[in-house]
Protein backbone atom coordinates (compact mmCIF):
# COMPACT_ATOMS: atom_id res chain seq x y z
CA UNK A 1 0.00 0.00 0.00
CA UNK A 2 1.45 3.48 -0.97
CA UNK A 3 1.06 6.69 0.97
CA UNK A 4 -0.09 9.62 -0.79
CA UNK A 5 1.24 12.97 0.48
CA UNK A 6 -1.11 16.35 -0.18
CA UNK A 7 1.01 19.71 -0.93
CA UNK A 8 -1.55 22.53 0.55
CA UNK A 9 -0.06 25.62 -0.21
CA UNK A 10 -0.50 28.48 2.35
CA UNK A 11 -3.63 30.59 1.61
CA UNK A 12 -3.17 34.32 2.65
CA UNK A 13 -6.66 35.20 4.71
CA UNK A 14 -7.76 38.39 5.25
CA UNK A 15 -8.91 38.67 9.03
CA UNK A 16 -7.66 35.98 11.71
CA UNK A 17 -9.67 34.88 14.30
CA UNK A 18 -9.02 33.67 17.86
CA UNK A 19 -11.42 31.94 19.86
CA UNK A 20 -11.11 31.77 23.64
CA UNK A 21 -13.21 29.43 25.44
CA UNK A 22 -14.31 29.57 29.03
CA UNK A 23 -16.02 26.80 30.76
CA UNK A 24 -19.10 27.63 32.86
CA UNK A 25 -19.32 28.52 36.53
CA UNK A 26 -15.62 28.11 36.91
CA UNK A 27 -14.14 31.71 36.98
CA UNK A 28 -14.77 34.53 38.87
CA UNK A 29 -15.95 37.64 36.83
CA UNK A 30 -12.77 39.38 37.91
CA UNK A 31 -10.91 36.32 36.30
CA UNK A 32 -12.59 37.04 33.45
CA UNK A 33 -11.99 40.97 33.38
CA UNK A 34 -8.57 40.31 34.31
CA UNK A 35 -8.20 38.64 30.75
CA UNK A 36 -10.39 41.13 28.89
CA UNK A 37 -7.75 43.39 29.61
CA UNK A 38 -4.72 41.33 29.17
CA UNK A 39 -5.94 40.38 25.28
CA UNK A 40 -6.80 44.15 24.89
CA UNK A 41 -3.21 44.92 26.21
CA UNK A 42 -1.79 42.47 23.60
CA UNK A 43 -4.11 44.43 20.60
CA UNK A 44 -2.80 47.48 21.23
CA UNK A 45 0.82 46.09 21.12
CA UNK A 46 0.28 44.31 17.79
CA UNK A 47 2.79 46.08 16.16
CA UNK A 48 5.71 44.33 18.22
CA UNK A 49 5.05 41.00 18.04
CA UNK A 50 6.43 39.41 14.59
CA UNK A 51 6.19 36.02 13.34
CA UNK A 52 6.59 32.69 13.56
CA UNK A 53 8.00 30.24 10.84
CA UNK A 54 8.42 26.54 10.88
CA UNK A 55 11.33 24.55 11.10
CA UNK A 56 9.69 21.49 11.29
CA UNK A 57 6.55 21.22 9.53
CA UNK A 58 4.88 17.99 8.91
CA UNK A 59 2.48 16.93 6.26
CA UNK A 60 -0.76 16.18 8.45
CA UNK A 61 -1.84 18.62 11.28
CA UNK A 62 1.04 20.91 11.14
CA UNK A 63 -0.64 23.14 13.56
CA UNK A 64 -0.36 20.70 16.27
CA UNK A 65 2.92 18.83 15.88
CA UNK A 66 4.92 21.41 13.77
CA UNK A 67 8.25 23.80 15.49
CA UNK A 68 8.38 27.20 15.32
CA UNK A 69 10.62 29.46 15.48
CA UNK A 70 10.17 33.33 16.13
CA UNK A 71 11.38 35.89 13.46
CA UNK A 72 13.60 38.38 15.39
CA UNK A 73 13.72 39.32 18.96
CA UNK A 74 9.76 40.29 18.77
CA UNK A 75 9.49 38.43 21.97
CA UNK A 76 12.09 40.12 24.04
CA UNK A 77 10.78 43.46 23.40
CA UNK A 78 7.35 42.72 23.96
CA UNK A 79 7.98 41.47 27.60
CA UNK A 80 9.60 44.30 27.90
CA UNK A 81 6.78 46.46 27.26
CA UNK A 82 4.36 44.16 29.76
CA UNK A 83 7.00 44.62 32.18
CA UNK A 84 7.40 48.52 31.90
CA UNK A 85 3.44 48.88 32.10
CA UNK A 86 2.58 45.54 34.72
CA UNK A 87 5.52 45.49 36.16
CA UNK A 88 5.96 41.82 38.02
CA UNK A 89 2.02 41.77 38.28
CA UNK A 90 2.26 38.08 37.12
Amino acid sequence: MSTVKFYRPEHQVPLELLRLAVPRRVFTLSQIEYVADRVKWVWDNRKLIGGLHFVEEPVVLRFFFGRLEPIGDWQQKLVEKFRADFGDSL
